[in-house]
């Protein structure tokens, strides 16, 4: 089969409404536990191990930036009715500093803080809250 024979891109059929909400609340649930794993990980590595250029401190960065990109998500509003305005706030200003001011601008201790004990605190009360 030459390159002109290769079918052509055929795009599956769209799931009803209800299929696709169920697949979004999955999706959803899922990254929030991966990120949580990755919270795990960097309490695993301990306060000392989270320096700037650290691969702690990058799995760091990534819980704050895949925690704000959901915020980003219209399939994530009914999780983000269960956050305050303040932690909404607070995510994507860590999430700001984490992706572009790197090191220059975050406090290792208070983004320790954040990863560690906030961060997990919010995606349990995301999933707990998501069940009921």
């Amino acid at each position: 089969m030459g390159m002109g024979d290769v079918p052509r891109f055929e795009p599956r059929p769209r799931s009803d409404g209800a299929h696709r909400d169920r697949t979004d609340r999955q999706n959803i649930r899922a990254e929030l536990q991966r990120i949580l794993r990755r919270c795990e990980s960097v309490v695993a590595g301990g306060r000392e191990t989270l320096s700037e250029g650290s691969a702690h401190y990058d799995v760091a960065s990534m819980v704050v930036i895949r925690l704000a990109a959901l915020l980003e998500r219209s399939e994530f509003a009914p999780f983000a009715q269960s956050l305050t305005e303040d932690e909404i706030t607070a995510i994507k200003a860590t999430r700001n500093i984490a992706a572009h001011a790197g090191y220059v601008g975050i406090n290792d201790d208070l983004f320790w803080v954040a990863v560690t004990a906030r961060i997990p605190a919010i995606i349990e009360r995301l999933l707990r809250s998501e069940r009921s």
